[in-house]
């Protein structure tokens, strides 16, 4: 696993005071009250006794269930030993969920807290993977990666991460959160995304209708203009019944943004072409490779600024297929097709193993793809037939991505973390600096980094999952990210840019991955079902404002000038 520390054993407890070297290890037990901002700590224990232990021990069962017991309050703590656990390093202290609960556990001394976190470290390996965990078994899992992943955070790791930072100098965003908004948009059918525009319009998509929104310096104005998602001609899957909801899972702007491709909501092998200033659907294309109809779920630029230039050629994914199509083809031929990593016999299509779930691409037109098996191939502009790095997952699925402008940062969201990573990296022979979209970067990968609720927040927006996690928004060099957002069931989760790469391991999750807790957390009263940067030239000085989309609201947030923590 990424930053899996070494050591620990099986089962065993904390003892109230075991002395190597006269060392002093009584454990405090603590609950988390909530009320008022941000809650309080009462101590319930001050030699509790946490031990994890086998729940399969004496079962028939080929894998181990971790769990952790707690004795020390009124009732003993049982909890299953998962990845949501926190380790607070300064602290000396792990907080975790237990029924409707958040405990923490201060240990007396660096010593015991480190024993306790390698001895979780190993049970919630087992737990995730259903084996030993052994270096064999690490090796198995991780390939080539399997010893960076286990550097946790050295010097080196950490000196990538400033490389050309001004350290002496503070970020004068790095405090700003954005809470100022306005409402643009209200109370017509559902909105199920945003498409947003660089130039001066940009899109909800609802039920069978596009809204169209006015880019504006601050954020976007609701226009009063819509049109409707009526089908093209002979549209394929319509049949008989009543009008089906024609909201597309994907749309793209193309050809200077005069133009919309959505992935038809009526069949998945099939395109819409939507003309924005005639506000009409006008053309259906079919995906066919060799005259064979292909489905495609997610579609992305060809590069991080093509939505802006008067291009036709996009990238699409399936499950098991990466197609690099071109418009100007009148039947929608495949130009370029991709082989993923797992062996495939003589092909460019794969019958199962890849499990592609999304897909982004930077200024450069490097892609980033995720996968359903949280793995994260990078792919070089030139071709998409074979990845040139390919880092092994955490367990979790990706369910979208992002990559900053230069391509030297990918982000990758899941339900519990996002996570951050490096993509250049030095040369260990020439001293060179080289990038994974076109080298592999196998042991030589920076450790990456993970953005996390804290565990009280976590509660706080009812374990709803993290989603559609984003850079700000950039298209031309010369200028760079500041922000990463994400949304989470009715938050807002703002996290500064610089502050991620500045950060120190005082956190650490996953098994001793850095993990960044600092953030801004921005509430409204329903689902959010995006937040997203307005394109940088829409930003007002160092501020950089936002559009959060609900269910039923838009609002424009701008940049707060408080400097609020």
């Amino acid at each position: 696993m990424w930053g899996w520390l070494r050591g620990g054993g099986g089962a065993a407890s904390e003892p109230a005071a075991t002395t190597p070297a006269g060392e002093q290890t009584a454990t405090s037990l603590y609950r988390y009250l909530a009320g008022g901002r941000g809650g309080s700590w009462e101590e319930v224990a001050t030699n509790a006794a946490p031990q994890l232990y086998d729940a399969h021990e004496d079962t028939n069962a080929k894998s181990p269930q971790w769990h952790l017991e707690v004795e020390g309050a009124q009732e003993p703590i049982d909890t299953l030993v998962n990845d949501d656990f926190s380790f607070e390093a300064r602290d000396l202290r792990v907080t975790f969920l237990a029924g409707d609960d958040i405990w923490a556990l201060k240990f007396g001394s660096p010593g015991a807290f480190e024993r306790f976190l390698q001895k979780y470290n190993k049970a919630a390996f087992e737990n995730r993977f259903g084996q030993e965990r052994t270096d064999a078994s690490e090796v198995k899992l991780f390939g080539d990666f399997a010893t960076a992943l286990n550097a946790v955070e050295n010097d080196e790791s950490r000196q990538h991460w400033v490389e050309d930072m001004d350290l002496d100098k503070p970020d004068p965003r790095e405090l700003r959160t954005p809470t100022k908004d306005r409402i643009v948009s209200e109370k017509r059918s559902p909105i199920h995304g945003v498409v947003m525009g660089a130039t001066q319009r940009s899109y909800l998509m609802r039920d069978n209708q596009i809204d169209v929104l006015s880019n504006v310096q601050g954020g976007v104005e609701d226009t009063g203009l819509s049109f409707k998602l009526t089908p093209p001609p002979n549209a394929a899957g319509l049949g008989g019944g009543s009008t089906p909801t024609l909201t597309p899972p994907k749309a793209l702007l193309m050809n200077q943004e005069r133009r919309m491709n959505m992935i038809s909501p009526l069949a998945g092998s099939s395109l819409w072409h939507a003309d924005i200033e005639t506000g009409k659907v006008i053309s259906e294309w079919k995906f066919q490779k060799d005259g064979v109809d292909v489905a495609m779920k997610d579609i992305a630029s060809e590069n991080k600024a093509a939505q802006t230039e008067d291009t036709n050629v996009f990238l699409g994914l399936d499950t098991n297929r990466l197609a690099r199509w071109d418009m100007r083809d009148p039947h929608g031929i495949v130009s370029e097709m991709a082989s993923p990593i797992v062996s495939y016999a003589g092909g460019k299509d794969y019958s199962r193993g890849t499990k592609f779930s999304c897909m982004a691409t930077s200024g450069d037109g490097y892609v980033v793809v995720g996968a359903d098996d949280g793995k994260i191939r990078l792919y070089s502009e030139k071709t998409l037939t074979q990845a040139k790095t390919a880092i092994p997952g955490m367990g979790l699925p990706i369910a979208s991505v992002d990559v900053t402008f230069d391509g030297k940062w990918v982000l990758a969201t899941t339900r519990n973390y996002l996570m951050v990573l490096k993509t250049t990296y030095k040369d260990p022979k020439s001293g060179k600096e080289l990038c994974g979209f076109t080298s592999k970067m196998g042991a030589n990968a920076p450790a990456p980094r993970l953005l996390r609720l804290k565990t009280e927040d976590v509660k706080l927006t009812k374990g709803a999952p993290l989603e559609k996690g984003h850079f700000t928004w950039i298209t031309e060099r010369g200028r760079q990210e500041r922000w990463v957002v994400a949304s989470c069931g009715n938050y807002t989760v703002l996290w500064n840019f610089r502050s991620v790469k500045i950060a120190e391991p005082e956190v650490v999750s996953y098994g001793g991955l850095t993990t960044v807790t600092k953030y801004h957390l921005v509430r409204k009263d329903e689902h959010v079902v995006d937040s997203v940067f307005m394109h940088d030239n829409f930003r007002r000085g160092v501020n950089d404002d936002m559009v959060v989309v609900t269910k039923t609201h838009v609002y424009a947030v701008e940049g707060d000038e408080s400097d609020e923590e």
